[in-house]
């Protein structure tokens, strides 16, 4: 009888770990990790692996937080392989300023035609101390208009900024379903003191029930003091 009953529960716990993995490949998301973290102090919350809806290129998307107990400047260069460990493609991205305990997003963007079997997915990061950060200075909202985001920013200082950096993952029953990114300024990468602007993210993402929307926020001269 209790041979019987430890088989059950082997067959059992078989099962589950069978359909968790069956819903982690039906989510398309969390395919495929970094095969190491590369910085302290930096977590990793999700990564996804979305396409653009045109089958042109293919983004790979890490959502972190910035949990080093300072504010900092990141660089992360990505890396796509295939089966044999030849490397398919590479990609940089970065961000001048991310604020203690922020969540940010950075992200590898790949020509499809380049990828074609792709077999895993590598990053690394690159992480120092800024005096950068201006976030205090910045309010920025998401509303909803039915089809996609209108997202807003004030800069609500007396001096003028960096643009606003805004992307956004967008969800569907869990599942990564599209990403957008955009940059709210006044003149090329310039938002100026007092200014308010807007964007719109999401125009091809269709229909999605939530999304993570991160921003980032640095002055022109890191020796200003916000």
């Amino acid at each position: 009888m209790r041979k019987k009953i430890a088989l059950f529960a082997v067959s059992l716990g078989m099962s589950l770990i069978l359909i968790l993995l069956n819903c982690i490949l039906e989510n398309a998301q969390l395919t495929v990790y970094a095969a190491e973290p590369s910085v302290d102090n930096i977590k990793v919350d999700n990564e996804y692996i979305i396409p653009d809806g045109f089958d042109w290129c293919t983004y790979y998307v890490v959502v972190a937080t910035n949990s080093t107990g300072a504010d900092i400047s990141i660089r992360a260069d990505f890396t796509v392989f295939d089966k044999a460990g030849n490397v398919l493609g590479k990609s940089q991205d970065y961000s001048d300023a991310v604020k203690k305990d922020q969540q940010f997003i950075l992200y590898g963007q790949f020509k499809n035609a380049e990828i074609a079997g792709a077999a895993s997915y590598k990053y690394s990061f690159r992480v120092e101390k800024t005096d950068n950060c201006t976030y205090n200075s910045v309010d920025v909202n998401a509303v909803n208009n039915g089809e996609c985001l209108q997202v807003s920013a004030t800069n609500y200082s007396e001096h003028d900024i960096q643009g606003v950096g805004v992307r956004t993952v967008f969800l569907r029953n869990g599942k990564a379903i599209g990403f957008d990114t955009v940059n709210i300024a006044d003149t090329g990468y310039t938002f100026h003191g007092g200014s308010s602007n807007s964007q719109v993210v999401g125009h091809n993402t269709g229909r999605y029930d939530t999304y993570i929307l991160t921003y980032t926020s640095a002055g022109n001269d890191p020796l200003m003091d916000f």
